[in-house]
């Protein structure tokens, strides 16, 4: 009897599939990622270069009863984001021992170690693209940002940045002095991410909330952990009084939290951000002794439509090289092509309100 074996081509095929897959979904920031425009990271993909499309909404009133519309309309405004995917490499390499392994054995050795490096990758290029700023001409990352630039950004967006619970502490055009208003008495609470809620809102442009399949309206707001911690303890009482009081409530569990159509997700990495690559890299603009006698400055970033732009060049690809050495060491290699940026148009960050709160480390 002849029994039936799949062919190695659709093994591999299967296998890269799956890849893509979980790289992906299995991310902290998965659930809001996808190529609809209803997304927070929307997805484009191209090889070269990525053109991002905005039009703005109407802001007119239009005409009524019988009177003239030709001559009244409005004109459409219309802006355009570029993004430029940039190859990114790995590689796990073996000996001889693997080399007489079958091609997809040294995959299934590899994978987990490609899989989480990738993913890192990108949930580290997002965080990334979340904090970076823009003058007008250049495009940086936080940590890399000079002090004007910071300024211009500031003024550019003055209208989406919030320096603590109080809009007061928000020095006009200076982003340092601003945070440095800011003190103890600056912690995330409840009452600060109702604040940037309604910063979203009354933005000019708006910055447009997630919808659901209810047509319900809802913004997502990730947390640097500290910022997180601070929201947890303010919303305690909220959530004893309002929700069961068995292990479904947060009170009891990890997750995410709910307050005036705003879900929280907590962000570890972003820690790492703050305390190193925006904190003491950042000598000017340092988030981890940025505060009133040098406390601790947390960052979440309140997220609507098309927040960041995800140009996607070339989905993951696994390699195998089997020549090295004369045969005699294998490996096994990730190629993937991204750019992953915050959406600017015409110069203001499209989808964001970045909300700076005290958030002192754990003693």
């Amino acid at each position: 009897m002849a029994n039936t074996t799949t062919a190695s081509e659709l093994v591999v095929t299967k296998f890269l599939s799956d890849f893509f897959r979980e790289y992906v979904r299995n991310s902290r920031f998965a659930p809001y990622t996808g190529t609809s425009s209803n997304n927070i990271i929307t997805i484009k993909e191209g090889r070269k270069k990525i053109e991002v499309p905005l039009v703005t909404r109407l802001k007119n009133d239009g005409v009524t009863g019988s009177s003239t519309l030709r001559g009244n309309g409005e004109k459409v405004g219309n802006y355009g984001l570029t993004l430029t995917p940039t190859y990114h490499r790995h590689a796990v390499e073996f000996d001889r021992e693997e080399l007489e392994k079958p091609n997809i054995d040294l995959m299934r050795a590899a994978r987990p170690l490609l899989m989480d490096w990738a993913m890192e990758l990108q949930r580290d290029d997002i965080i990334e693209a979340l904090g970076s700023i823009y003058n007008g001409t250049t495009y940086a990352n936080y940590g890399d940002a000079t002090d004007a630039a910071m300024n211009t950004w500031l003024t550019n967006n003055s209208d989406r940045i919030l320096y603590g619970e109080d809009k007061s502490n928000q020095s006009a055009g200076d982003h340092s002095a601003s945070l440095g208003n800011m003190d103890t008495d600056d912690g995330m609470d409840a009452a600060m991410t109702s604040v940037a809620k309604r910063m979203a809102q009354t933005a000019d442009p708006h910055i447009r909330p997630i919808r659901s399949r209810e047509d319900d309206e809802f913004y997502i707001m990730f947390h640097d952990p500290y910022a997180f911690r601070n929201l947890r303890t303010d919303l305690d009482t909220e959530h004893q009084n309002a929700m069961p009081r068995d292990k479904s409530n947060p009170l009891w569990k990890g997750g995410d939290l709910f307050y005036d159509n705003i879900i929280h997700r907590e962000v570890p990495e972003i820690a790492d951000f703050v305390d190193n690559q925006w904190g003491a890299d950042a000598t000017a603009n340092g988030l981890n002794t940025a505060g009133s006698g040098s406390v601790r400055i947390g960052v979440s970033f309140l997220c609507g439509q098309q927040a960041v732009s995800y140009g996607l060049g070339q989905r993951p690809r696994i390699v195998v090289d089997r020549l090295y050495d004369y045969e005699f060491q294998p490996g096994v290699a990730v190629e993937l092509k991204h750019d992953i940026d915050k959406s600017f148009f015409n110069n203001v960050q499209h989808g964001v309100v970045t909300v700076f709160s005290y958030a002192a480390l754990d003693s």
